[in-house]
This record gives structure tokens, C-alpha cells and sequence, in this order.
């Protein structure tokens, strides 16, 4: 059991750990790496009545324009979720995962609570994905790590075990240090392991920011894994949520996030996330920044819109 096979890759069948790869590449993650951003609205869209009516007659449209919209922007992963209890999640989300790896090339993060979902839309995707559907509790552990690593794909790993959200850095390093060694032991390397620190609301968790930072930190200098934050939730019951997410993504650059779970639709975005990245000395020489800059200023890359 959990006997990984060689990771799939458009270019090589052995592909690194701390990488992604979709139908343009090899996408790099991890400490030194650019901030890889991950497109996470699909959870929201599905809930509207008119895309919710589109999934029940089979179509994608709204999905595919939402990676689309993502990829305007650089945003190079798109999480596919669709775990609404009116629509058939096993045969639906391997569908999606192939229609938008078809129909834009993005990479695929895969976001279910069902082992058998999840193993259905990892062999859908032929390139290494991402598996955003690991906490720590065992049981979660020993369903889905097998599934994770039978596929080669790279995992993130939320916090929430048998205790419930850990509230402290010693508490989130104590299960977050379950997580890569159960992982470790399914032979996915702890490259491949991402870990979410946990971004609370401040609103309704004040001051909890400052604990989420340092858990940042102590998770590349204890653990020496990627580390990952839902910058969505930073803004939640705030007046322009937007801008509090945004300023909680670059202030959790700075102390070491690697992966960051976003809205395309954040103003400043794009702009934003590669200054940050220069500053930091993830994008040395501003080589990412300026190859954005020009982009734009050629209009090759539209600035992404809400509906």
C-alpha cells in the first residue's frame, strides 16, 4: 500500500519534488520559488443558481471562463471543487478536471472529502496535481495519503485533526509534523507536502495573524516543508474583504508563504504579489515583475473581471 509510481510530467516521468506540472510545464513551488498562487472560487461559484443549473445539464462554461480568468492574471492552478450535495461529485469532478486541463492547460488541484472522488479525479489529470483534501486526523491520513501517492501527486495539508483548528505554533507544528511523517511513510516527499498554517479571520480572531506568521516560519525552520495559507478568509465579514486579504498575502510573503490560495477577482493581484516577490528575493532581478510589466504594457494580458 502506497507504493508511489513515477510522477506524471509533459516532460519528464520523474519529476521533482516541490513541483507541479500541467500541459505547459513544470511549475516550481516551495522556499526560493515565486509565490505560487492557486485560483480557490470554485467552491463559491458552484453555490450561484446559474451555474449550479449549468453543472446538472453537464456544462462547464462558467468554471472554464473562472480558470480563465485566473490564468489573466498568472494564476497558473485552479482548485476544482464541487462538493454540493445536489450534484454528483464522482462523476462530475473527474469531468471537470479534464475539460479545463482540455480546454486552458492550467494545472489541477483536486478538492474532495471522498477517497474514491478524489482517486477518480487524480487519474483524470495526466500530469502531476495537487491533492487539496488531506487534515490531520489518522483517519483522513490513511484514506487519502495511499490515494495521494499512488498518483504522484504533490498535498496539501490542513490542520484541523481529532482536537479541532490548533490554536497555537506549537500546537500547529505538533500536527502539522503528523501530517509529513505519515506522508514520509506513504514515500511523498515532505518537498510535496504543503502545509496550511491556518488564516483565521481577524475579525472575529483578533490579533490571530500574528501566531499564523510565525507558524509560517517555524514550519520551514522545524519542518522544512512549503507552507500555505486560504488568504480568503483574512477579509471574511469586512467591508472590502479584498483589501485585508491582500494586505495579510503580502505581509505573509515576507515571513515565508509559499502557496497562496486567492480570489483572481483581488484587485492589485497580480501587481501586487510580483513586487512583493521581487522585494523578498523570490524573483531575483525583477525578471517576473518586468516580464509582467512588459505583458501588460503590449496588452497581452488582460486584468481579470468579476462578472
Amino acid at each position: 500500500m502506497g507504493t508511489p509510481r513515477p510522477r506524471k510530467s509533459p516532460t519528464d516521468p520523474t519529476t521533482a519534488p516541490g513541483t507541479l506540472t500541467c500541459a505547459q510545464g513544470v511549475i516550481p513551488f516551495g522556499p526560493g520559488c515565486p509565490t505560487l498562487l492557486v485560483n480557490d472560487q470554485m467552491g463559491y461559484y458552484y453555490g450561484r443558481p446559474e451555474v449550479l443549473a449549468e453543472l446538472r445539464e453537464g456544462n462547464f462554461t462558467s468554471l472554464i471562463e473562472l480558470a480563465r480568468a485566473g490564468q489573466a492574471i498568472g494564476i497558473q492552478v485552479v482548485n476544482v471543487q464541487l462538493m454540493e450535495p445536489t450534484l454528483n461529485e464522482m462523476e462530475l469532478l473527474p469531468e471537470v478536471v479534464r475539460v479545463l486541463h482540455e480546454t486552458t492547460g492550467c494545472a489541477i488541484s483536486v478538492d474532495s472529502r471522498d477517497p474514491n472522488v478524489v482517486d477518480a479525479a487524480l487519474a483524470a489529470y495526466p500530469h502531476k496535481a495537487l491533492c487539496n483534501s488531506i487534515n490531520g486526523e489518522m483517519a483522513v491520513l490513511e484514506a487519502m495519503l495511499p490515494i495521494v501517492a499512488k498518483h504522484g501527486a504533490a498535498v496539501t495539508g490542513s490542520l484541523v485533526y481529532e482536537g479541532g483548528v490548533p490554536r497555537t505554533v506549537e500546537e500547529r507544528l505538533y500536527v502539522g509534523r503528523r501530517i509529513v511523517e505519515a506522508a514520509e511513510a506513504h514515500g511523498i516527499p515532505r518537498q510535496d507536502v504543503i502545509l496550511d498554517a491556518v488564516c483565521l479571520p481577524s475579525s472575529v480572531e483578533p490579533d490571530s495573524m500574528r501566531t499564523t506568521l510565525r507558524t509560517l516560519e517555524a514550519f520551514h525552520r522545524e519542518l522544512g516543508v512549503p507552507t500555505l495559507l486560504g488568504i480568503s478568509n483574512a477579509g471574511f465579514l469586512m467591508p472590502e474583504p479584498e483589501k485585508i486579504d491582500l494586505a495579510y498575502l503580502i505581509a505573509a510573503v515576507a515571513w515565508g508563504l509559499d502557496v497562496a490560495m486567492v480570489n483572481p477577482f483581488t484587485p492589485l493581484l497580480a501587481e501586487e504579489i510580483r513586487a512583493v516577490d521581487f522585494l523578498v528575493g523570490k524573483d531575483p532581478y525583477a525578471r517576473g515583475y518586468l516580464a509582467y510589466y512588459r505583458q501588460r504594457r503590449k496588452g497581452r494580458e488582460p486584468v481579470a473581471k468579476p462578472d
